[in-house]
């Protein structure tokens, strides 16, 4: 069976049957004298898959682990079951807030504090809330003011500069020049050198700025009290 015919069958465009062939989650077969590709049932059985477990949400990099036998499509379902189960707690705390809100009137008329009690008192409750954490910002201030402990040298260099361009640069740099060195070395010495360097820097960054994004938290929550 062709790809449009294919397309057809299963609902799916041919560039999304396409896509997941790139992604290696199916393989059909190629016809010897066309080279044309050759779709049987079992790759239409597989498609037809893929589509009901995209409808769950599920990644296709846990789709893609199924079908490797890296992961058990029970386990996928379960998991992915309490995820979903979770956002639709938080949707249900922020769409009841939502309608709260709706019959107080204008913003600037509302009493903000005592709505942001109430909320504090739902969560105490169980009840959940769209986060409201900024991460992004904590992330932009954490990169202008600190570093990682440890790391006198590389934090300095980035506060004094700018840090945001100098990191993609050197990130570039780094990636350049571990595919150099695998190219011609195969993975050699310089390669691994590089990708430990990076791991570990990312390691005590995003390690060090967690413990930034709690304290901050931790102080507004004071400050609220």
């Amino acid at each position: 069976m062709k790809i449009g015919e294919v397309a057809k069958e299963t609902g799916l465009s041919v560039s999304n049957i396409r896509f997941y062939e790139r992604k290696e989650l199916l393989c059909p077969r190629r016809d010897q004298e066309s080279r044309y590709r050759d779709y049987e049932e079992e790759d239409i059985r597989r498609l037809k898959e893929i589509r009901l477990l995209r409808k769950l949400g599920l990644s296709l990099e846990s789709i893609y682990l199924m079908y490797q036998g890296q992961a058990e499509y029970e386990g996928l379902l379960r998991r992915q079951e309490e995820e979903l189960a979770e956002q639709i707690g938080i949707l249900q705390g922020s769409l009841e807030l939502c309608r709260r809100l709706e019959t107080e009137g204008a913003l600037s008329a509302l009493d903000v504090d005592g709505w942001l009690v109430w909320v504090r008192q739902e969560e105490t409750k169980g009840k959940r809330f769209a986060a409201a954490e900024e991460w992004m910002e904590d992330l932009a201030e954490f990169s202008g003011i600190a570093s990682f402990r440890g790391d006198p040298y590389v934090g300095k260099f980035f506060f004094q500069r700018n840090s945001a361009r100098i990191l993609a640069a050197l990130v570039l740099l780094s990636l350049v020049l571990t595919a150099v060195s695998s190219v011609r070395s195969g993975g050699g010495v310089l390669g691994k050198a590089v990708i430990g360097f990076w791991l570990l820097y990312f390691l005590g960054f995003g390690l060090d700025f967690l413990r930034f994004h709690r304290r901050r938290r931790r102080e507004e929550k004071e400050g609220i009290k």
